[in-house]
């Protein structure tokens, strides 16, 4: 996202470059229509210190996925909203999928209490329907 020059302060400095890249950039503006080398250089650095936010963000995500904790917050947070998300999928005309309240875990069922609720929503859901 660039920020229009009207609403920019602008620093000066000198910058050194090897002379191969000073021509192949100076090329590139006169091919572009760029309107300066400056807003070029310029365009580049910011481009160049979005990537590097972003690689700082990714780490710290990929740093999540090493977190005891949070892998079982996220879980319980799933698991919270496992019901909503199967109703909101199945409103939305998704392809059916079995309700997770009454659906196999490993080699356990769900409570039955819940499969109990399970089958209230579907019919209520097939009265409305």
């Amino acid at each position: 996202m660039t920020i229009p020059a009207r609403m920019k302060r602008y620093q000066n400095t000198t910058l050194r470059m090897p002379k191969h890249i000073y021509e192949r950039a100076r090329h590139a503006v006169s091919r572009s229509g760029e309107s300066s080398f400056n807003e070029f250089v310029v365009e580049a650095i910011e481009e160049k210190l979005e990537r590097l936010t972003e690689a700082q963000i990714d780490a710290a995500f990929a740093q999540m996925g090493n977190d005891d904790e949070y892998k079982r917050d996220s879980l319980e947070m799933a698991r919270q909203f496992e019901r909503s998300d199967w109703e909101a999928l199945n409103l939305a005309g998704a392809e059916p999928m079995p309700d997770p309240r009454t659906a196999t875990v490993g080699k356990r069922r769900a409570p039955q209490a819940r499969m109990e609720v399970g089958r209230n929503v579907r019919s209520s859901k097939a009265r409305s329907g």
